[in-house]
């Protein structure tokens, strides 16, 4: 057990574990319209360019980020974990498969799958879920919080 805790420090985001597998799930169609469904994209395409500024204006101003690394409250502290998670540790081919988006009041609940390689071509992967709310006529993310897969 002593040698996983070291390892996963060495990760870029902390390993939650699950005591089942999860269950096949069907996917549903984008809630909230075009805008909702062309952020994730773009955010993607940030993701991979590593434009730390450009992925951190796709949250809120008061956005709070929930990662295995720790919770991150405001847009400046979650650019300042992107950076260190997709420049310095060199996460890249990042990409990103909703299964999940609802309606919900004024605000859109998606949830699915991530995936991403490390440096050293390590593949690794997990799950999310993010609250999108809309700021005049952009969607920023209000809340996301991120988990990485059991191996």
């Amino acid at each position: 057990m002593r040698s996983f805790t070291i390892a996963i420090r060495t990760m870029p985001i902390v390993l939650l574990l699950a005591a089942t597998p999860a269950s096949p799930q069907q996917i549903e169609p984008s809630a909230g319209g075009e805008l909702f469904e062309r952020m994730q994209s773009e955010f993607a395409d940030a993701y991979n360019r590593k434009d730390v500024p450009a992925m951190a204006a796709f949250f809120s101003e008061n956005a709070v980020r929930i990662t295995p690394a720790g919770i991150f409250r405001g847009r400046e502290a979650i650019g300042r974990e992107l950076q260190r998670v997709s420049v310095d540790l060199g996460l890249h081919d990042y990409s990103v498969k909703r299964t999940v988006s609802r309606l919900e009041g004024n605000m859109v609940f998606n949830a699915g799958e991530w995936q991403a390689k490390l440096g050293d071509g390590r593949q690794y992967h997990g799950y999310y879920s993010a609250l999108l709310v809309r700021e005049g006529d952009r969607v920023k993310i209000f809340e996301e919080t991120t988990n990485v897969a059991v191996p």
